[in-house]
């Protein structure tokens, strides 16, 4: 208790926010991903508490449960991939993206969470993603990493049909590859540092990289939370930006955390899969743009979108810009974000 009370009070002394009146409920939907570190730390820190929050993380297996958690009001807030948010709200799910969990604002391609890792029995080396066709790949069939492969595909003159997917779910996957029951797999983080560190000859494909593909982490909640809760929204923006910078600049004990949140995963490999992730919450012209460029036209031809649509009507950086003008100090040492480029 004595560690907990001093968090939360350099949380609170770091933020220069002390706020007086209750704390303000929010629930978190939150899953095993290393991305999702600035949650962790957010509670265990203090930092939610800091901003006048009491946050309660409720924990799910996958994006699809994580949407109808949400939908279902179980949490105000969800953390998790691009693919989950861009298929509802093409259905009519009234989510509204209001940050982004990681990702470049700057950039116009985004796949640093993602890697495809071979085992050393598949005879596949680095960088040849050419020698991928005719291999069983496992990943979670309709997720990012599905897309990110794709990307890679594409980039090498193959299709999905030059090579065998198998679905397998993130925290199987290492199982998976050390039995013998595919050659590679598709994943993000802490899973391909995990198959990496964990069996003996793998070879990391490629981590990120993929010139056609964008697949930014997102913040969701509802248009009606937006709408009845917004204090609650403000605060989280500017605390999770906190925990952010927190765990940029933390790495090493960051993961530590993560182990307790995050099981079958040790610390060493956990930092590992941390340093392959910009965590970055800010929105730029790119969001809408690169999703209707890139992401999308995936979905089409997989199936669960219909076509290409213009997702700006669901994005909302109003709480985002609440954040960075109550908590500038959170974003000082990222890139700053061109005028072109800045959503207006």
């Amino acid at each position: 208790m004595k560690h907990l009370i001093a968090a939360i009070l350099a949380a609170t002394l770091s933020t220069g926010t002390a706020w007086a009146e209750d704390p303000l409920p929010i629930r978190i939907g939150a899953a095993s991903a290393v991305d999702h570190a600035p949650v962790f730390i957010g509670v265990e820190k203090g930092i939610f508490a800091a901003h006048g929050l009491d946050a309660d993380v409720v924990m799910y297996q996958s994006g699809v449960d994580m949407v109808n958690g949400l939908m279902n009001g179980a949490q105000e807030v969800n953390v998790m991939g691009s693919v989950p948010f861009l298929s509802g709200i093409s259905r009519g799910f009234p989510l509204v993206l209001i940050g982004h969990l990681h990702g470049d604002p700057n950039r116009t391609d985004y796949s640093d969470n993602q890697s495809v890792i071979a085992s050393a029995e598949s005879g596949v080396k680095k960088a040849d993603i050419a020698a991928l066709a005719g291999k069983r790949i496992g990943l979670p069939r309709g997720t990012g990493a599905e897309g990110y492969l794709f990307g890679l595909l594409k980039s090498a003159g193959l299709s999905e049909k030059d090579v065998q997917l198998v679905n397998v779910q993130p925290a199987e996957l290492v199982t998976a590859l050390t039995q013998g029951d595919v050659d590679a797999i598709s994943i993000w983080q802490p899973w391909a540092a995990t198959a990496l560190t964990k069996i003996e000859g793998t070879v990391e494909v490629v981590a990120g990289g993929c010139a056609g593909c964008y697949d930014p982490g997102t913040i969701l909640t509802t248009r009606m939370v937006a709408t009845e809760k917004p204090e609650e929204l403000k605060r989280f923006m500017a605390a999770f930006a906190e925990a952010q910078q927190w765990v940029r600049q933390n790495p090493d004990e960051a993961a530590e955390i993560n182990t307790r949140w995050i099981s079958g995963v040790d610390a060493e490999t956990m930092a590992l899969a941390l340093k392959n992730i910009p965590l970055d919450s800010r929105i730029s012209a790119h969001t809408a743009a690169m999703y209707q460029e890139k992401t999308l036209p995936f979905l089409v031809g997989l199936g669960p979108v219909e076509k290409v649509f213009d997702p700006s009507d669901s994005i909302d950086t109003s709480f985002l810009k609440a954040a960075q003008e109550s908590n500038p100090k959170a974003f000082s040492d990222l890139e700053p974000i061109p005028e072109d480029i800045q959503v207006k």
